[in-house]
């Protein structure tokens, strides 16, 4: 298809490189790509994914619907006007459910604006369903609540192997059997809306934060395409070429952003909601007791007003449970019956990367399109996810409240639950042994832990792994005790305004589970805190946790203002990609590149060398230099500037020397010589002031002509997700290259499997591979520092008339290797041998090139 003229219905004048970007997307999905796209946040990246996918997506349908119509045959003898007959009447039945559905959302629409309207002629909300339901999770419950049901291991095995198809879920029997329950109870609706649904392909959009997936909803309903129905068909279309079809978006959201039962989502923690939720639906509960917010058969009308409301505009999270509490549904369950009726789903990173959370919401990929933004951290969140830490503390807790529970329930627990349950306390209790003792011996400060040091204690070589994790599915004993010790403290105190507490057995599950069943791609290791100690399972490979998706998805697309260097993507989550399907795109600013400089500090302004490597980085007079040179910027970079340090603790360590009087200087401070250019503010680990108070204080500066410096920390509070714009940020500092600590146990653990991993993978002679695994290993460390330097680069020029200076301040940014890793953006508007001149010749260009962005505006 000639894309050149290609309408992307733009809802602006796009640029070239939107128009670029629209065309590449819609080339990768069409032919099923797994693709990569770098575009600078103030490229409109977020309408160019909407209107590059979504003109995709009706194209595909137009051209499903056309191939359908033209199979239609007749049998042999039969006479053409025949095939004509059945084609025409194959048009107009589905012309006429499209023009069915439009109708009843423009229905939905209506009755949306008058409701609006009636609340702003009243000045107020209209009356709404009471939510009269005690918020006390506890109401109506009785011990007998919490004892366990007798557990047959061998039968709960087999339903365990035909529920599960092949794979372990992570869910208890009687949490499938109730999603099995949903699926074929909600999957289809009787009578004239059975057949609304369709199985097309549909668009799953992920990022990170609702936050975001709000933003994105809000450029959603910019947006206008053409409708599926294909032009040319006849006078059988003729009212159809002219539907206005809008676009079916379903925003999807965890229990914890849904729910609208005040006994549930009090709890406020996430895992006790879905706890508490599943709780209330369980078998045998009192009517009463159950939620009475739930899809049932005696809600379907609503059921249907919440699709169709859902349907008809564009909602965010936070519409969709207003919708819920309007209508008096649970918008949690609800949104599964709009899944299936909509063209593009949004969700955040947790509900697609986890196959436990797409099985909860029934939710299947397979053959649909996955477009993840602000993807940059896709890795890191992937590894985040399927990775989990238990303190010490907690698995004291543990052992207690089972202690408890089993003296409480002894006379009623049978002898597989008693079984059970004392393998569980003697496995918590060899790990909170073998942490203790790690406290005792005065270890170092992290380190590695192997699976068989946890294990080491008495009897728990005789533990059988997979049997004791299907008991902790199956049994739901983690339920239990929870419940029980939340409703024993209840009890106790009554009248207690307490918060409930997070549910520890739980928690505990969750680490055990992983424990039992480890991955070749994780690893455990402790951390000394603060009075306790940490034991983290940390999964340091993504690449099988995601592959799943890339198998079955259409096409995988990974969006990002700032996804340079891309090289990991391609070695370390698309390695098995066959190179004809693995595309990555990287596009310029939409600014002129007269309105960005970047230049490498290789000195500081008295000739010190800027070199802040880890054994290097203490010098006092290499950091009394830093800030002699800073304060130079700051004469001549105007307004806002922002400078990233590597650490809090080396943040700290410059600010102390800095404020020390020098003698050579009639004892003033550097910080004095710097505040009098600019006042300065920082952000620290412990702060005492909010982050939104400190960029008001920040703004204030600027607003009334002072300027201001603000000092932060690369993977901080303000290295991501924050707009300097315009006068907030004409100057971005990156003082030093913030490699993560290689000596640390973690650290050292990632580069040993990526070298093992490329050791592997490759040919040649012994020394060769060596050389290979050395090179991969230096490679991934120096990415990751470079990920996040471009991060925190990416803070200033958030528009097209934007302008700012970029000053990489460390020797080390002047090697090829480094400079390869920066933005193509970044590499474009580099001053050539800027870390070979001196400071000052630098700071004169700097100024030069500011005086003619005012000559200009001027």
């Amino acid at each position: 298809m000639e894309l050149q003229a290609k309408d992307f219905h733009h809802p602006y004048s796009p640029y070239d490189i939107q128009l670029q970007f629209m065309r590449a997307l819609y080339t990768c999905l069409e032919e099923g790509k797994v693709a990569v796209f770098e575009s600078p946040t103030v490229t409109g990246k977020s309408l160019s994914i909407i209107c590059g996918s979504l003109t995709w997506l009706r194209d595909h349908k137009r051209t499903v619907f056309q191939e359908t119509v033209r199979h239609i045959t007749c049998d042999d003898g039969e006479p053409e006007w025949m095939l004509e007959h059945a084609k025409r009447e194959s048009i107009r039945a589905i012309s006429e459910k499209k023009k069915k559905l439009e109708a009843r959302l423009a229905e939905a629409r209506l009755e949306e604006d008058k409701q609006k309207n009636a609340l702003e002629s009243l000045g107020g909300p209209r009356k709404r369903q009471k939510f009269n339901m005690s918020s006390r999770a506890s109401d109506a419950q009785n011990e007998d609540t919490f004892a366990l049901d007798d557990y047959d291991s061998e039968s709960d095995e087999k339903s365990s192997s035909r529920n599960q198809k092949g794979h372990f879920t992570g869910f208890s029997s009687g949490t499938l059997e109730l999603l099995e329950r949903f699926n074929h109870k909600f999957s289809t609706r009787p009578g004239e809306d059975k057949d609304d649904g369709d199985e097309d392909i549909k668009i799953f959009y992920c990022t990170r934060t609702h936050s975001q997936l709000t933003q994105f909803a809000s450029e959603l309903r910019r947006v206008n395409v053409a409708s599926s129905i294909p032009e040319g068909f006849g006078e059988a279309l003729a009212d159809a070429n002219r539907l206005e079809e809008g676009i079916k978006h379903l925003s999807l959201g965890s229990r914890k952003s849904l729910c609208i039962n005040p006994r549930v989502f009090s709890l406020e923690n996430a895992t006790a909601i879905n706890e508490r939720c599943l709780d209330l639906q369980r078998p045998g509960v009192p009517a009463q007791q159950k939620c009475p917010f739930l899809p049932s058969d005696e809600n379907e009308r609503q059921l249907a007003q919440f699709r169709d409301r859902t349907l008809a505009t564009v909602k965010d999270i936070e519409d969709m449970g207003k919708l819920g509490k309007n209508i008096g549904i649970c918008p949690y369950y609800a949104s599964r019956s709009v899944i299936k009726h909509s063209e593009i789903v949004t969700l955040p990173y947790p509900l697609l990367l986890q196959r436990s959370a797409r099985e909860a919401l029934d939710l299947s990929i397979r053959g649909h399109v996955i477009v993840i933004d602000e993807a940059h951290n896709l890795m890191d969140a992937i590894s985040s996810i399927h990775s989990v830490t238990i303190t010490l503390s907690q698995l004291q807790a543990g052992i207690f409240q089972l202690t408890m529970y089993t003296r409480k329930f002894k006379a009623r627990l049978k002898g597989k639950n008693m079984n059970y349950i004392a393998q569980v306390i003697r496995l918590v209790t060899s790990i909170s042994d073998y942490l203790r003792a790690i406290i005792e011996k005065n270890q170092a400060p992290e380190g590695p832990v192997q699976p068989s040091d946890l294990m080491s204690g008495k009897g728990v070589d005789q533990i059988n792994p997979y049997k004791l994790c299907r008991y902790l599915n199956q049994s739901k004993l983690a339920r239990k005790v929870d419940g029980y010790v939340e409703y024993s403290k209840e009890q106790a105190d009554r009248q207690a305004d307490r918060k409930p507490s997070t549910p520890v057995l739980f928690h505990i599950q969750s680490f055990l589970l992983p424990l039992m069943n480890l991955s070749v791609e994780g690893q455990l290791f402790y951390q000394k805190t603060r009075g306790d100690i940490q034991l983290k399972y940390m999964l340091l490979d993504p690449m099988n946790q995601f592959r799943e998706i890339v198998d079955d998805a259409r096409a995988v697309i990974l969006a990002g203002g700032t996804m340079s260097p891309m090289t990991d993507y391609k070695n370390y989550l698309f390695s098995y990609v066959p190179s004809s399907r693995l595309d990555t795109f990287s596009y310029g600013h939409v600014t002129p590149p007269e309105n960005l400089t970047a230049q490498v500090l290789g000195k500081g302004i008295i000739g010190t060398d800027l070199d802040f490597a880890f054994d290097t980085r203490d010098s006092e007079r290499m950091i009394i230099d830093l800030g002699r040179t800073i304060a130079a910027l700051c004469q001549v970079i105007p307004d806002g500037v922002i400078a990233f340090f590597p650490s809090y603790d080396y943040l700290s360590r410059v600010l102390s020397i800095w404020k020390r009087p020098i003698a050579d200087e009639k004892d003033q401070a550097v910080y004095d010589l710097i505040e009098r250019k600019k006042p300065i503010l920082h952000e620290s680990r412990d702060m005492t002031m909010s982050i939104e108070a400190l960029l008001q204080d920040y703004a204030s500066n600027i607003s009334l002509g002072r300027g201001a410096l603000l000092l932060s920390v690369v993977g901080g509070k303000l290295s991501e997700g924050i707009n300097f714009s315009d006068r907030l940020g004409r100057g971005v500092l990156i003082v030093g290259l913030p490699f993560p600590n290689i000596r640390s146990a973690i650290w050292q653990a990632k580069i040993q499997y990526v070298e093992e991993k490329a050791y592997r993978e490759s040919l040649g002679s012994e020394a060769s591979r060596q050389l290979i695994a050395k090179a991969a290993g230096k490679d991934f460390y120096e990415n990751c520092c470079m990920r996040a330097v471009n991060q925190c680069i990416g803070r200033a020029i958030r528009h097209r008339h934007d302008y700012a200076a970029i000053v990489l301040m460390d020797k080390r940014y002047d090697r090829p290797a480094i400079q390869g890793k920066l933005p193509g953006w970044i590499k474009h508007s580099m001053a050539s041998s800027s870390a070979q001149r001196p400071a000052g010749a630098n700071i004169g260009s700097l100024s030069k090139f500011f005086a003619g962005r005012r000559a200009r505006q001027i």
